[in-house]
């Protein structure tokens, strides 16, 4: 484990903080990071393509005292599929280059301690400041506090596997577990109805030919209590039999994830999702689905939800392509032993303006508007987290050339049709390329209902809010 520290750092943390607006869309840190979307290359024989796309996570611990961190990764249609803890000492920073992770071998990326005496012994110290500023201080100079063993609650010294080793035997395992949901849906399988037992109408965008090359999937990294080998959809993470579980509340985790693609000669880059914490959330969380499903004593989750709305630009003009990536917590598969299908019948909508301000409407002349929509829309995001490229063959009401696209997901949508999830979030990216060149951005988060109530459903979303007025508009 490395004992350097930031340079630049120019405080020393204290965890527990809130540090920005508890539900804000901010860079800060958190308690927990999501990597949304993860995307590694294969060859032929599930191997990762060491000359296609990989992914890069890179984990800093800001504050000056130790960390534990539980790192859980998923499928795309989520499905845990393997988990590992790592130790972060003061101001420690941890990296994965996900290819590593599906071929096992966490020698690449494991910077755990021996299983025994892991929080305790030489934390090293902090460097002297630099800069102009530093040089007149003198000896009553503040300096940053040295990286230290105790601060937070310490974690219990069991049920850790550092170092964890080479775990190749394993990589079949990981990618059985990672490529099982990738597979082409090519029969007329999309239910527009929530009716799924006959089938309506088939696929002709991405979900065609999807293969399991490459592979996607996303990763959950929290702070924790003590070394565990629990999934968060477990009921022993949030509660075990004496009511602890092992969810910490420090926030003192920052991160980053950088897309590359060797043959492409591509690189994007966005701020992993940062989940701060706050021990007074009496509402929704970015963990209540879980919390709930597993029969939770405690149910009141403390992490930050995300948005249920975004906007974005999309570039189609002028040789730029858009991809969007879109992470949800929860997919949109219905199979049984009798039928499989993707359910579109309340997923999301979305509306697309052009530079001129132009959009189409989704009706015919025969008919009221908003009543006859002709061939019902495909869904393009059943899973829990894909990347889809936004063309008019995904999106029939996308206007052409450059413009912006306004993703709406339940419950910012007001309807009395029924569904079957609740705590529905989602955390969305832009990624645009032209040419050998490439980059990223976060989508703006549009609406918050969990947030900020009602307010935050259409018509009004937030804009209401910017008006000065002190209720929404009467539509």
């Amino acid at each position: 484990m490395k004992k350097t520290i930031i340079l630049a750092l120019a405080l020393a943390l204290v965890g527990g903080v809130a540090y920005a607006n508890f539900c804000a869309r901010d860079i800060v840190p958190s308690a927990s990071l999501l990597v949304p979307y993860i995307i590694v290359d294969t060859n032929a024989d599930g191997s990762p393509n060491a000359n296609g796309y990989t992914t890069l996570t890179v984990v800093t611990n800001v504050s000056s005292a130790k960390a534990l961190i539980h790192v859980t990764v998923w499928s795309a249609a989520s499905v845990a599929v393997v988990d590992f803890d790592e130790v972060l000492s003061g101001y420690d920073v941890w990296s994965i280059n996900w290819r590593d992770l599906v071929t096992g071998n966490f020698n690449l990326f494991d910077t755990g301690s021996p299983t025994t005496g892991f929080w305790t012994g030489t934390t090293g110290t902090a460097g002297s400041a630099f800069g102009p500023t530093s040089n007149p201080l003198g000896p009553s100079f503040a300096v940053i506090g040295n990286p230290r063993d105790i601060d937070f609650t310490t974690p219990a010294n069991t049920n850790c596997g550092f170092p964890w080793g080479n775990l190749s035997a394993y990589a079949g395992i990981i990618q059985a577990g990672l490529t099982a949901p990738l597979v082409a849906w090519t029969g007329n399988y999309q239910d527009t109805d929530c009716n799924p037992t006959a089938a309506e109408i088939g696929f002709t965008g991405w979900l065609s030919t999807l293969t399991a090359s490459p592979l996607f999937f996303y990763a959950t990294i929290d702070t924790v209590t003590s070394c565990n080998g629990l999934f968060p959809d477990a009921l022993a993470y949030w509660n075990d039999n004496a009511g602890a579980g092992y969810n910490a509340t420090a926030n003192v985790l920052t991160g980053y994830d950088f897309y590359l693609n060797f043959t492409s000669n591509y690189s994007e880059s966005t701020p992993a999702v940062g989940l701060e914490a706050n021990p007074a959330n009496a509402g929704v969380g970015f963990y209540t689905k879980y919390r709930v499903a597993t029969g939770a004593t405690d149910q009141t989750d403390d992490r930050e939800p995300l948005g249920t709305a975004y906007a974005f630009n999309y570039l189609n003009g002028g040789g730029v392509t858009t991809d969007v990536a879109v992470w949800k917590n929860y997919h949109e598969f219905a199979i049984t032993s009798t039928y499989e299908h993707v359910l579109a019948c309340r997923p999301y909508i979305y509306y697309a303006w052009d530079e001129n301000e132009l959009a189409k409407a989704r009706t015919i002349t025969t008919c009221p508007s908003g009543l006859c929509f002709g061939n019902p829309e495909p869904n393009v995001f059943p899973f829990e987290t894909q990347k889809v490229a936004v063309t008019s063959t995904n999106f029939t009401g996308l206007m052409s050339g450059n413009g912006w696209m306004l993703l709406v997901f339940d419950p910012s949508i007001p309807t009395n049709v029924a569904t079957t999830e609740t705590f529905l979030q989602a955390y969305v990216f832009a990624k645009y390329n032209f040419g050998a060149y490439s980059t990223s951005v976060e989508a703006t988060t549009m609406s918050n209902v969990y947030c900020f109530g009602t307010a935050q459903r259409l018509p009004f979303l937030n804009t209401f809010a910017y008006w000065g007025a002190t209720a929404p508009p009467t539509p």
